[in-house]
């Protein structure tokens, strides 16, 4: 049997070859200000990133835009990082970057973050996209239902085509 979870309101069930935990919980939660220097962390583990994302610059970033910062939390671990911006003017919400850090992939982190923005995009009317920075994040844009739409921007955008999900 392949390696599954199900994410049920920000619960994984993991199957039997869960790493012997039976259940992990997790949640999905706006950054704060206060979570800033967890959120450099997270990112120090991407090496491409722009050096604004980085020390200092990154840490007032947060500061000042905590707004764009979603977290999957783990008993006040930050296990995984979502920047997601609001475009108007584009009629879009942006997935810009999802980042995990290399002890917590491949447990369904970075999908709970997706999820989350489906929600968001679906509450506020807006068309969902994607930008995937590798292979991974390609493959988990696709298996989310994400599509490549031609464009000549550097990194390739993906756009939501699956059933909208209803906000509650």
């Amino acid at each position: 049997m392949p390696r599954r979870a199900l994410e049920k309101a920000g619960r994984i069930f993991l199957d039997e070859n869960g790493e012997g935990a039976a259940e992990v919980t997790f949640k999905i939660r706006k950054a704060s200000t206060e979570d800033a220097e967890a959120i450099i962390e997270v990112f120090d583990h991407v090496p491409f990133l722009k050096d604004c994302y980085r020390g200092e610059a990154g840490i007032s970033l947060v500061e000042n835009n905590p707004h764009i910062f979603w977290l999957a939390d783990l008993d006040g671990r930050v296990a995984s990082v979502m920047i997601v911006q609001r475009k108007y003017d584009f009629g879009r919400l942006e997935i810009s970057l999802i980042v995990t850090k290399p002890e917590f992939r491949r447990r369904d982190y970075a999908r709970g973050l997706i999820y989350k923005a489906k929600w968001i995009a679906a509450e506020s009317k807006l068309d969902l996209v994607a930008y995937a920075e590798n292979d991974i994040s390609r493959d988990l844009f696709i298996s989310e239902q994400f599509s490549l739409v031609p464009s000549e921007e550097k990194h390739p955008m993906y756009r939501f085509f699956g059933a909208q999900i209803e906000p509650r």
